[in-house]
């Protein structure tokens, strides 16, 4: 096999497989080091060195801290293997009057907005916590009403054109589900390479009734949307956004979820497949797991096992790293569901129920190279960083 390394490129090789809290302290090493991994190509090899599902990996979360003087909100790194907590991380730009909430996770960046009220005011920002990197987005020319209306967000990195983005999809009147949009929505996107904002000209004629985007493959962000016949006819199904070439696509569900046209489930991606939690035709105390292929353009759904949850009501969180099933009761508690034995096991779950909200999370250095040869000396509150220029 050709290395598609420079030539003598060994420190490269050997410096991509430490991890992130290593290179940023090596970055003062030396100017050529600070140089080499704020590069974008070192970025990126350094995140393909780690990608591998044996590597160390997480899943991340809104949490809070109990702190003496405040309660603060983080975000806590919980053990894809055991659920046991590792590490809170303190979002820089929080205050005690002001929240967030994270929308996306993708290759190490979170995608939060903050502050969450007053509506009109909330920004966007990408964030990594293990660079502590902060990237305030551009303020999209649509601006966001004082009322309280639909908005629908995905987030993800777009692998053929290497770059991420933002999808926006604003409904300017009061979701009804029982009404089809009298207004189609507007829909932009936000790519990072340019820092800007694209209006797409489509029309859309359903609700996507989730506010983000849980799963988020090859490029494409996927929702659970309806599509409103009349006030008693109605039909649900997936939709996905393809962020390279901005087309929506409707796909069906499988064909033996509920009759009645509802969908009562939800999303999640794991090894590289789009996975659908539904309730089966039979009853409500079964949820049923499918995994979706692509076979010649085609959509294909196989069933890959069902899970009795008659004992308890529940909902799906996502997955872990070998195929558990992390399920949260009406309760607040979690538990741990093996497919391979058909068995529950609760989690000693220690954070606030009310916030979970489970996304994937592995480090990188991604957004280092927005920097200079440098790293934050300190943040202001438009979200953009004072660097400490290092020669």
């Amino acid at each position: 096999m050709i290395s598609v390394d420079p030539p003598g490129d060994e420190m490269t090789n050997i410096l991509s497989r430490l991890p992130v809290e290593d290179l940023m302290q090596f970055r003062s090493v030396c100017k050529s080091w600070c140089n080499l991994i704020i590069d974008l190509y070192f970025v990126n090899k350094h995140m393909n060195q780690h990608s591998s599902y044996k590597e160390s990996s997480f899943l991340i979360g809104k949490d809070l801290i109990l702190d003496v003087a405040e309660i603060k909100e983080c975000c806590t790194l919980y053990s894809d293997e055991t659920f046991a907590e590792h590490k809170k991380l303190e979002f820089p730009l929080w205050e005690s009057t002001k929240s967030f909430e994270v929308l996306g996770c993708c290759n190490g960046v979170l995608f939060l907005l903050y502050p969450l009220s007053p509506r009109s005011c909330c920004k966007m920002y990408f964030w990594n916590p293990a660079t502590k990197i902060v990237k305030n987005l551009i303020n999209s020319p649509v601006q966001l009403p004082d009322f309280r209306v639909q908005v629908v967000f995905g987030f993800g990195w777009v692998p053929r054109l290497d770059e991420y983005k933002v999808v926006r999809i604003l409904y300017t009147e009061k979701m009804n589900l029982t009404a089809p949009p009298k207004l189609p929505p507007v829909v932009e996107i936000y790519s990072l390479k340019t820092d800007s904002w694209t209006k797409i000209e489509v029309e859309l004629s359903y609700f996507i009734t989730s506010h983000m985007a849980k799963a988020f493959l090859d490029g494409s962000a996927y929702w659970v949307a309806r599509n409103v016949i009349n006030e008693t006819e109605y039909d649900d199904f997936i939709v996905s956004f393809n962020m390279a070439d901005h087309v929506f696509e409707e796909i069906k569900l499988p064909k033996s979820c509920l009759d009645d046209g509802a969908l009562t489930g939800s999303l999640a991606v794991f090894r590289d497949s789009l996975y659908l939690f539904v309730h089966g035709p039979e009853s409500l105390d079964w949820w049923h797991v499918w995994m979706m292929q692509e076979d010649c353009s085609r959509k294909i759904w196989f069933h890959q096992f069902k899970v009795d949850c008659s004992f308890k009501i529940c909902w799906p969180l996502g997955f872990m790293k070998n195929g558990e099933v992390i399920f949260e009761s009406i309760e607040g508690d979690l538990s741990l569901y093996d497919p391979r034995n058909e068995q529950f096991q609760d989690l000693r779950f220690q954070g606030n129920p009310d916030m979970i909200e489970l996304f994937a999370y592995k480090e990188s250095l991604v957004l280092l190279d927005l920097g200079t040869k440098s790293w934050p000396k300190e943040f202001h509150d438009d979200g953009n960083e004072e660097l400490d220029i290092q020669t």
